[in-house]
């Protein structure tokens, strides 16, 4: 339970990203106007191996750097396994698991904080962004359900299974999307091209 420790990628980590970076660039490709990135070292070096590849053929990028971006705060759980919480932890790990209910662990950051800072973060990128802008950005998995919930306008969160180095790709055809009326239900307006694309991975070591 990494959270907001700032972990570095491991060797296998720094292949995926590595990977990631030469997926994104292509005649096929959008190319970014813009790169944000949680400030974790995780997703930085995530996030380097990106603007890298864009480098390579002359897009050269800023990482802007967003504390918005990161992981889910675990609270006394953070740089735990599961196995060692439970030792740690006996009744609190009981009671989290005898129940769905959500229940606070201490020090952690509630869901209700963790969806108002995804939901902040998207409110910015709208505002302070014009359409034919194209925003990347590197997150966490904890962060991205809450993120892609907001996206997705759900007042619920799903549970998703994020890969590592996973790629969303939404298109949103207006800036001002919540305020339409009739064309809230028009699927022309929002299109989603990739979700949970791991095939730049392929098979690895």
């Amino acid at each position: 339970m990494e959270g907001q420790a700032s972990t570095a990628l491991s060797h296998h980590g720094q292949t995926q990203s590595r990977r990631l970076g030469e997926s994104l660039i292509g005649p096929k490709i959008q190319a970014p106007t813009h790169l944000y990135s949680s400030p974790l070292l995780r997703a930085e070096q995530t996030a380097m191996q990106i603007q890298k590849a864009l480098a390579s053929v002359r897009i050269h990028l800023s990482i802007h750097h967003s504390a918005a971006l990161q992981e889910l705060h675990p609270g006394i759980f953070q740089g735990l396994t599961w196995q060692e919480a439970t030792q740690q932890y006996p009744e609190l790990c009981e009671r989290l698991m005898r129940s769905l209910s959500w229940q606070p662990v201490p020090q952690s950051e509630s869901l209700l904080e963790a969806r108002a800072r995804a939901q902040d973060w998207l409110n910015m990128i709208l505002d302070h962004h014009a359409p034919g802008d194209t925003v990347w950005a590197v997150s966490h998995a904890g962060l991205m359900i809450q993120l892609i919930s907001a996206i997705l306008g759900s007042d619920r969160t799903w549970k998703l299974s994020i890969d590592h180095t996973a790629i969303f790709e939404f298109w949103l055809a207006a800036t001002d999307w919540q305020a339409l009326s009739q064309d809230r239900f028009n699927p022309e307006y929002w299109i989603i091209k990739r979700f949970n694309d791991t095939a730049h991975l392929g098979v690895l070591d």
